[in-house]
């Protein structure tokens, strides 16, 4: 009985690891592509071999992330003289136990209410006002790289741009990134509109920030797109190689397995990756813009994305991909081969 028993455990622990695993959709799209190398190794005229995985960077460690602010420091001489002005009290929540250590989304959000509260405040000391309106004028320059700190050195960046999630789903479509670009179109407004010291909502401006995390979107791109090169490159190098005429029954084969993976699989999924990165692309790169002067690091990272900087992964994926279908279209017109899909 006993034996029985565990028996049935290791059947049912077998049974649930498969559908764990079924449910994991990080990588289906490398099997997918992984098969399309398959179909054509098993012709005698090529051997394409899977490409190693190759990362692209990485988002900076925080210390590369985070810029540096001006702190805000008063006397408290001047701190009972600015109680009545809201300066006093907007400076002394940066200056509690739980505002030494805000989160830079909550430093980002104090910035603004205290350059609104020293520029409204009417003040009798000339020496005094002064000195805050330096302080004002310099927390306004500082402004695009305290937004900055708040969409990029966070728990939420580090998921947003995570590589470790994988692929984007093979299904996935523009219908799925509805609450993503809502969020995108909200900050990017905010960033947009910093020197009028937008008033932001706290809970729905940590409410974007979250959303973003939760999308995995940036990072999973940035994997997606690289593996596709790789892996594009490699067949159109090993086609650009074949070196003897092999129209007839091997190109019939060829132009099967082009048809059954690339055409049928891989090229709807390509199809549904630019689609949607069409739409998240331009504004996150506008969202790095509004938040110059990035790090260097930072800078680095961020041009993967560009969709015009030469020798971003943007780029170098659309290059995969013209060539690959140029070099297959050369290959099938030398034997008066036509085939659907191609682009």
């Amino acid at each position: 009985m006993l034996i029985k028993t565990f028996i049935s455990m290791i059947l049912l622990g077998g049974i649930i690891l498969a559908g764990v695993s079924g449910c994991d959709t990080r990588f289906q799209a490398e099997d997918v592509l992984s098969q399309y190398t398959a179909g054509l190794n098993r012709s005698q005229f090529v051997s394409v071999s899977s490409p190693a995985i190759v990362m692209p960077a990485s988002l900076p460690s925080s210390r590369h992330r985070q810029q540096s602010l001006t702190q805000f420091d008063i006397g408290l001489l001047d701190y009972l003289s600015l109680q009545q002005c809201n300066v006093g009290v907007v400076a002394g929540r940066k200056n509690s136990i739980l505002g030494k250590v805000m989160p830079d989304s909550q430093r980002f959000l104090y910035e603004l209410d205290i350059i609104r509260a020293i520029e409204s405040c009417d003040i009798q000391s000339d020496t005094l006002a002064d000195e805050l309106r330096h302080i004002a004028q310099q927390k306004r320059l500082e402004l695009p790289m305290a937004f900055g700190n708040a969409l990029f050195n966070g728990a939420e960046s580090e998921a947003f741009f995570s590589l470790s999630n994988g692929f984007l789903p093979l299904n996935y479509s523009t219908a799925q990134q509805q609450e993503l670009m809502n969020a995108l179109n909200r900050l990017v407004v905010i960033g947009d509109s910093l020197d009028r010291l937008p008033i932001v909502d706290a809970s729905v401006f940590e409410g974007d920030l979250k959303i973003l995390m939760d999308s995995e979107y940036a990072g999973r791109l940035l994997y997606t797109i690289t593996r596709l090169t790789d892996y594009l490159d490699r067949v159109t190098h090993t086609i650009d190689g074949l070196d003897q005429p092999i129209c007839g029954a091997p190109m019939g084969y060829f132009k099967q397995q082009f048809e059954s993976h690339y055409v049928e699989s891989v090229q709807p999924y390509m199809g549904r990756i630019n689609r949607s990165a069409y739409q998240v692309l331009p504004l996150l790169n506008t969202l790095f813009e509004l938040s110059a002067p990035l790090s260097n690091e930072m800078r680095v990272f961020s041009q993967q994305f560009s969709l015009t900087a030469a020798g971003s992964r943007w780029q170098r994926y659309q290059q995969a991909s013209q060539g690959h279908a140029r070099q297959w279209s050369a290959l099938f017109g030398r034997c008066a081969m036509s085939v659907g899909g191609e682009s």
